[in-house]
């Protein structure tokens, strides 16, 4: 068995469910693809571009009241420097370019929690790639912070994030009814947890 491999069945995924039904050599490929690592000042204008998409923002539970520059810096300086927290660049494994983000936030040390998310580029979607980022950050989250269950939230209408955590053994423990508001619409937010 291959580290990779190793390190999927170790975390509770299912090397085969993580990356369907493709080829082997499509399967290294993929695996080599995504990877986590710490954001760099190249990095600014693709975050930017995350932070500054408010349809992307509103998925994840965000309205953002501010995206200039100097308000985008902000949050990745909060981000980068929040004591209870990691924050990583999702990249592309092969060139190292950024798709996304991953974050741990909340960490509580003593009971050994925190609340996951992550964020890809509009074009990194569909293509089995959020499925190895939040393998790379469950491992993230057992090994560099010891952490035992993982949370996060999810609007209710984001069907394909509730089959991806769904699939990947996370399960639902309620709903947060009319939990979360943009200007003109209020939405549910389910809330999943994983045991690691």
């Amino acid at each position: 068995m291959g580290v990779t491999k190793r390190l999927l069945t170790l975390h509770g995924f299912s090397y085969s469910r993580v990356l369907g039904k493709r080829s082997q050599a499509n399967r290294n490929t993929i695996l080599k693809r995504v990877s986590l690592r710490s954001p760099e000042n190249s990095d600014f204008e693709f975050l930017a571009s995350l932070r500054r998409d408010s349809v992307l923002q509103a998925l994840l539970l965000n309205v953002v009241a501010s995206t200039d520059d100097d308000a985008v810096a902000g949050w990745l300086d909060r981000r980068r420097s929040d004591p209870d927290g990691s924050f990583m660049v999702i990249a592309d494994g092969t060139t190292d370019e950024p798709i996304g983000f991953a974050q741990i936030t909340n960490i509580h040390h003593r009971n050994r929690y925190g609340f996951v998310g992550i964020a890809l580029a509009q074009s990194a979607r569909g293509q089995g790639l959020g499925r190895l980022a939040m393998a790379n950050l469950v491992a993230v989250a057992k090994e560099k912070y010891q952490l035992e269950k993982i949370l996060l939230e999810v609007r209710a209408d984001n069907l394909a994030a509730l089959s991806l955590y769904q699939s990947i053994n996370f399960r639902i423990v309620g709903t947060l009814l009319n939990h979360f508001h943009t200007d003109d619409t209020s939405y549910d937010v389910i809330l999943m947890e994983k045991q690691l």
